[in-house]
């Protein structure tokens, strides 16, 4: 039955499993959609994953029902189960990714320079960000634009604080490097080559 129902607000006891489930995760569903499509920026493969995170979660709904933070713990399940995904199906869209506007590379009221100039820094963020490894993907993903801290990322990961500080850090400087040279790509269109 559809376990995401619009509207739903929390059910107490005499309710279906499936009433309780959609009560308790209905909250957290545009949340789970929009991380999830940030780890994988396609709308159909979102859709997989969060529908994957309440299969997943759905045999734990006792265990569910009683976190003070139900949120995290579905977000800890969707980024394994990112993880996991994108290692047996690595690059499976690659080519067929839609390239998205982020809201934040736009200003208010842009004119037609603007505008082309902020398409051009969204299809090169768009390419930078395609070249990450997927781990780095996540949890840029979460820190920086979902703005979870270092204890959240600790939590849903599994992973030490010092840990995830090297491997953000990693990431951000990958992620200017790759800004670096879709911008001299950019600027010089003969030295594309060495891009791959």
């Amino acid at each position: 039955s559809d376990l995401h129902m619009p509207g739903l607000t929390v059910i107490r006891g005499g309710k279906s499993d499936a009433e309780r489930f959609a009560a308790l995760v209905q909250p957290h569903y545009a949340v789970l959609h929009r991380v999830a499509y940030r780890f994988t920026r396609s709308v159909p493969d979102a859709e997989d994953l969060v529908q994957e995170v309440c299969a997943r979660a759905f045999p734990r709904l006792a265990e569910l029902a009683e976190l003070e933070q139900p949120r995290a713990w579905l977000l800890r399940v969707l980024y394994r189960l990112f993880i996991d995904w994108s290692r047996r199906y690595e690059r499976r869209h690659v080519g067929s990714l839609e390239t998205v506007e982020e809201p934040w590379l736009v200003s208010e009221a842009p004119g037609p320079e603007e505008e082309a100039d902020a398409r051009l820094g969204a299809e090169r963020l768009q390419r930078a960000w395609q070249r990450l490894d997927r781990d780095q993907c996540a949890l840029l993903a979460l820190h920086e634009i979902e703005g979870y801290t270092l204890k959240e990322l600790t939590e849903m990961t599994g992973l030490k604080e010092g840990t995830l500080k090297s491997r953000l850090h990693r990431a951000r400087v990958k992620l200017g490097r790759l800004l670096e040279r879709e911008s001299a790509v950019a600027a010089h269109p003969a030295a594309s080559g060495g891009l791959g």
